[in-house]
């Protein structure tokens, strides 16, 4: 498993395993031991999410 390193942030990274053909979000709370949670996306599931992330960015303009 290769994951490309695509935005990281404080609070949120972004990867993309190239094995599984996957984008990887890992979201934290950014304690002094900070919880991590990790969520798995095939092609389709990035696709409903860049809509609906392309929704949420229209309402706030």
């Amino acid at each position: 498993m290769a994951w490309v390193q695509i935005l990281d942030k404080d609070h949120l990274s972004v990867k993309f395993d190239d094995k599984d053909d996957s984008a990887l979000i890992e979201v934290n709370d950014g304690g002094i031991s900070p919880n991590y949670v990790t969520i798995r996306l095939d092609e389709q599931e990035v696709d409903e999410l860049i809509e609906a992330l392309q929704r949420i960015k229209q309402s706030m303009q």
